[in-house]
């Protein structure tokens, strides 16, 4: 998968950059008539081109980590939810309250509260490490 984006700042050998993000119309609005101004992504990448602040340059990312970390991100809260409003359903109804389903609700919502800390801190570990997915592969100026 190979996107270009803008190097906006550069701080030793990181480099944020600025991706576009691809629009739902395929990037020719015209066909559904919507005037959409889709925002770019920053990204935090190691600046292995010495890449300079206005540079553009060329990105290429391994499909299948995006991928692999597009389920994480948005499975796991969604499973952990699940999870927790099943157990506290039946731990509540168990237990006798007549409001079991109401409180079970609840307690899917703490652990889709609980999934997001989890995964602020997986994302935490895994910028410490040296994993590259996504990496700088030319600069495109002229």
């Amino acid at each position: 998968m190979e996107q270009v984006g803008f190097v906006v700042t550069t701080n030793k050998d990181i480099a944020k950059v600025v991706v576009g993000r691809a629009s739902a119309c395929g990037e020719n609005c015209a066909s559904c008539g919507s005037s959409c101004n889709t925002p770019g992504v920053s990204l935090e990448i190691k600046n292995t081109l010495g890449a300079k602040p206005g540079d553009y340059v060329e990105l290429k990312a391994q499909t299948s980590q995006i991928l692999k970390s597009a389920a994480i991100v948005y499975l796991f809260p969604l499973l952990a939810m699940i999870v927790g409003i099943i157990g506290g359903i039946n731990f509540f109804k168990a237990a006798g309250y007549l409001n079991y389903e109401t409180y079970g609700f609840i307690i899917g919502l703490v652990f889709l509260g609980l999934s997001y800390i989890v995964l602020r801190i997986v994302d935490r570990r895994i910028k410490k490490g040296d994993k590259v997915i996504i990496e700088m592969t030319r600069i495109l100026n002229d």
